[in-house]
């Protein structure tokens, strides 16, 4: 199949049609969850810096916001909003007491377990026009591609496992 044919006459090469609707795909899926986020009280920002702390764990700002792929001056500013909201709160390492760590504190689990059954219908919505197999196939296809772009093997192996241990996969429901 040539490109000018799968990218549907479109005139782009094919990597840059794709790379076009992946874009298109989460800034519209962004635009439905940042609605249903903010009946929450948080900004989109401040969702993702939750969502990667259940997902990863207490954390250094610099491990949070490379996991998260966040800039960290906006991680920052989310960070420190959530702290003062009590859902966040900084802390040492337990095996290093100089290192300063965030985690998610009770109320920002309970916080992110409201703003997870909240979301599940708007992840299912934007995935029903895919059979389960098209789903699993994507997920490999987007793996691969986002395994491409991160070069340091750990950062790769967390940021790809799917779940973490006993903890739910956060970001298949939220």
């Amino acid at each position: 199949m040539s490109e000018q044919k799968q990218g549907e006459g479109r005139g782009l090469p094919l990597p840059t049609y794709v790379s076009y609707l992946m874009y298109q795909t989460e800034q519209h899926r962004r635009a439905l969850a940042a609605d249903c986020i903010a009946q929450h009280g948080l900004s989109f920002a401040k969702w993702v810096a939750l969502a990667s702390l259940a997902r990863f764990g207490e954390c250094s700002m610099t491990r949070l916001a490379r996991l998260s792929a966040a800039d960290r001056t906006t991680l920052t500013r989310s960070i420190d909003g959530l702290i003062r909201d009590g859902l966040v709160e900084r802390g040492t390492q337990a095996s290093d007491r100089r290192k300063v760590v965030v985690r998610l504190t009770a109320e920002g689990h309970a916080v992110l377990g409201r703003v997870r059954e909240d979301i599940h219908p708007i992840n299912q919505e934007v995935c029903a026009e895919l059979t389960e197999e098209e789903q699993v196939n994507l997920a490999t296809y987007l793996q691969k591609i986002l395994g491409g772009l991160i070069t340091e093997p750990e950062w790769k192996h967390e940021v790809l496992s799917f779940g973490r241990g006993s903890a739910e996969p956060i970001w298949t429901q939220g």
